[in-house]
């Protein structure tokens, strides 16, 4: 009997055993896990920062380039550009990509804000003629009209094109995703066609750098431009930049009525304005990515930020 009763109690103290090596076995798995992730994560989050440091470096070395541009010289900025960074900083082994882009050869969603009705109408029309261009549906202009106007009247008839509107100017254009009827689709095939930025520092200057406006743009100034017309644009500057407006009309199929039509609607951007570019500066290394992207204003040898998004 009591030999059966200690069996019974030797039994019971190995299942017990067993049960806290079990549970003691979890335990260490369980934290050895969460050190894992948290030194992972710190990891992770050193390698990130030192990615936007090096990102912004890159944002840096964008403005400088920038800022070095002589003003009788900007007529001849190419639009994009790809600075080349060899070696960004010591042991980096990753990569830098730092893009500029001229904002100015876009179009200006500002310029719809009705503040001179015939700059706004003819901006209207050719926000239309964009739209046909990149086969998106025009009805798109009057919803942004819609968001940007100061009324809360809907263009058109739009029942919900007025439900939170914004009733005043861009300051992004990521707003466009907060407008009723554009999806991110339609977002992200507007988007390297149009800016909020205008021209001689002014919000809603409707006027577009022919020297670094896309094919798309060009042929919305007017119904007259074909796509074959833009083409030659194109073209033409590559190797001849305009340094003034009326070297437009060196292009041929630029008569003199046609150019006097979108005369207004153009710049060449000579001297004494005010320029915006967009900068992208991305620092990769470790499938870890950082991507800053910024929008300044150039005014003479000064450049001043006007927007910043780090993700």
């Amino acid at each position: 009997m009591s030999s059966h009763t200690g069996n019974s109690e030797k039994g019971m103290v190995l299942v017990l055993t067993l049960a806290i090596l079990v549970l003691l076995t979890a335990m260490v798995t369980e934290f050895s896990y969460g050190v894992y992730i948290a030194t992972s994560a710190l990891s992770n989050w050193k390698d990130s920062q030192r990615l936007s440091f090096i990102a912004k470096s890159g944002i840096t070395l964008a403005v400088k380039t920038i800022s070095d541009i002589p003003d009788e010289q900007l007529f001849r900025f190419p639009g994009r550009l790809e600075i080349p960074v060899e070696k960004s900083v010591e042991g980096f082994e990753g990569g830098l990509l730092i893009e500029v882009e001229d904002e100015n050869g876009k179009f200006n969603l500002n310029s719809l804000g009705k503040v001179w009705p015939d700059r706004s109408r003819r901006a209207y029309d050719s926000f239309k003629r964009l739209l046909n261009n990149l086969e998106l549906d025009e009805v798109i202009a009057d919803r942004v009209l819609d968001w940007i106007d100061t009324d809360n009247v809907p263009n058109k008839g739009f029942l919900n094109s007025e439900e939170g509107a914004k009733n005043d100017f861009f300051d992004s254009t990521d707003e466009l995703l907060c407008i009723k009827g554009i999806d991110s689709k339609t977002y992200e095939k507007l988007l390297p066609y149009v800016t909020v930025y205008g021209v001689a520092g002014a919000l809603n200057d409707p006027r577009i750098n022919i020297n670094t406006a896309t094919v798309p743009v060009i042929m919305s100034l007017s119904s007259d431009i074909s796509r074959e017309l833009a083409e030659r644009v194109v073209e033409y500057r590559k190797t001849n930049p305009f340094s003034k407006l009326g070297d437009l009309k060196n292009v041929a199929g630029f008569g003199d009525i046609l150019y006097n039509s979108i005369s207004g609607m153009i710049t060449t951007t000579s001297s004494g304005v005010f320029l915006n570019y967009r900068i992208r500066s991305v620092a990769e290394e470790t499938k870890i990515k950082r991507v800053i992207e910024s929008v300044v204003v150039k005014m003479g040898s000064t450049v001043k930020v006007e927007y910043w998004c780090e993700r």
